[in-house]
């Protein structure tokens, strides 16, 4: 099973406030929550992690041409 985030883990991972992640979702840098109730949302740690990866790569080649 995969791990869910809550808004304020996402947060905390991103080193932001709570309104800039979904500012960051809103603008399409960040997936969507998924639902998990009426009122709940939570991010998968793998998608995440996965947009974390995606910067650094996009880092790293911005390094790399210069």
């Amino acid at each position: 099973m995969q791990k869910l985030l809550k808004l304020f883990q996402v947060a905390e991972q991103l080193n932001v406030c709570k309104s800039q992640v979904y500012n960051l979702v809103k603008q399409g840098y960040l997936p969507k929550p998924i639902k998990i109730g009426k009122r709940g949302s939570a991010w998968l740690q793998s998608d995440i992690d996965s947009w974390f990866k995606s910067k650094i790569e996009q880092r790293d080649e911005e390094i790399a041409n210069g």
